[in-house]
């Protein structure tokens, strides 16, 4: 039994590693052409839309599609999905309605002067993204990883093209990159979209979702209230730095995250996805392997970065400078700084969502939020203090970096309460 689940976690994993792989090396190979058409503006407001579509995602479906690995029927993963896309739909319409009513978008609200037709395709972005991740876990519940690895080629592929293509067409700043993004995340999208429609069609039953939502309740009530707060502390710098420092400052950290942030946070949603499928089967057939596991894949992934980011370290701000200009050396310089957190979201993010496979979703609540207030109150004393951008991403390098390895042994506390409870919950 050993040997199969490892044969088939690697197997898995290969094929959501080889697509992200490809996936990435298509943006970074035409980031510096990218970085030679477009402006730090131009990337300080794409920053600042990929920033609050990560955030708006973890609320588009109220995180019910981390239930639907852990379903053991099948009718019921066909309802949770709909459910799920159900939601993202009316979030979507409701935005769309109320930015044409009254002109009101997030963007104004923070004081970003974006070209109008900006929030409409941020809408459209949130609402494709949201039927990817839907259908990336219901991929994974059906064990079939190869077409999460198609979806994310096509969405970078066409990303890519886009934002190339329509450079000389759109001169609004930011505009370029941003609709390129959507056409991207609606190609990968509709991909897993038109595979689950082939297979499970489109019925389903009210009643079914009323006691399925009961069921898996506390993803809504405490899991994506976590996942918010996860995310808004991850995207704080950028959203932050565009309003302290200038939408140019931004760029450059814009382009970092772009170049290092993004790449990172591809492989570790690929081991994550796979180690999410297996612990949650662990969980249903075999609870006690689990730890076993998590030690065994972390540090694994310990030695394997360890060198590699080292060096990295070392050459980033020459290496930033060669390969996109010398107006970018300085997203190198940050990039150098970011290098702890970086090596750790490597080791850690892949079995980060551990507290929600073992139902302790309260005590990701509580570690997210200390770490949000924490972030929070330390930008704003560096902004008072003036004290400058590269202090505040020292300081975000060195607060992320902790708050990581919290987290590994908080999640390795959670794996010995062995508090799941989702089972016989349904009445």
């Amino acid at each position: 039994m050993k040997k199969a689940f490892q044969s088939s976690f690697l197997k898995n994993l290969t094929k959501v590693f080889s697509g992200n792989v490809v996936a990435q090396l298509i943006l970074v190979g035409l980031s510096p052409i990218l970085t030679r058409i477009f402006t730090p503006a131009d990337f300080g407001i794409f920053g600042t839309y990929t920033s609050l579509l990560g955030i708006f995602l973890v609320i588009s479906a109220f995180a019910y599609e981390k239930a639907i690995p852990m379903e053991e029927d099948r009718d019921h993963v066909r309802h949770i999905v709909w459910l799920c896309i159900g939601i993202s739909l009316v979030w979507f319409l409701s935005g769309l309605m109320l930015y044409v009513a009254t002109g009101w978008s997030v963007f104004s609200l923070m004081g970003v002067p974006v070209a109008y037709v900006v929030p409409i395709l941020f809408g459209i972005g949130v609402f494709a993204a949201s039927i990817q991740q839907i259908l990336t876990y219901w991929a994974i519940r059906q064990d079939r990883y190869g077409p999460i690895s198609f979806a994310k080629i096509s969405q970078s592929g066409v990303n890519g093209v886009a934002q190339i293509g329509l450079a000389g067409v759109i001169t609004k700043t930011g505009v370029g990159l941003v609709t390129g993004d959507v056409l991207g995340r609606i190609a990968g999208s509709m991909n897993l979209l038109v595979r689950f429609v082939r297979q499970e069609g489109f019925s389903w039953q009210r009643g079914k979702w009323r006691l399925l939502a009961k069921k898996y309740r506390k993803f809504p009530l405490l899991g994506m209230p976590s996942l918010v707060l996860n995310n808004v502390a991850i995207q704080l710098p950028t959203l932050l730095f565009v309003v302290f420092f200038g939408v140019a400052a931004s760029g450059q950290f814009s382009l970092t995250q772009r170049m290092v942030g993004i790449p990172i946070a591809m492989i570790t949603t690929a081991v994550g996805q796979v180690f999410y499928g297996k612990a949650s089967e662990l969980l249903r057939e075999n609870p006690d392997a689990l730890q076993k596991v998590y030690w065994k894949l972390t540090s694994r992934l310990f030695l394997v970065f360890l060198l590699p980011m080292g060096l990295f370290a070392a050459v980033a701000p020459m290496l930033f400078a060669w390969l996109f200009g010398p107006s970018w050396e300085m997203a190198g310089v940050y990039a150098q700084l970011l290098t702890p957190m970086f090596f750790v979201q490597l080791v850690i993010l892949p079995v980060s969502q551990i507290l929600y496979i073992t139902g302790n979703q309260g005590w990701q609540l509580v570690w997210d939020s200390s770490r949000f207030v924490l972030l929070l109150a330390g930008f704003f004393l560096i902004y008072q203090l003036e004290l400058g951008m590269t202090a505040a991403v020292l300081f975000f390098s060195i607060t992320m970096t902790l708050s990581y390895v919290f987290l590994f042994l908080l999640g390795n506390w959670g794996i010995k309460r062995k508090d799941t409870v989702y089972a016989d919950q349904m009445e």
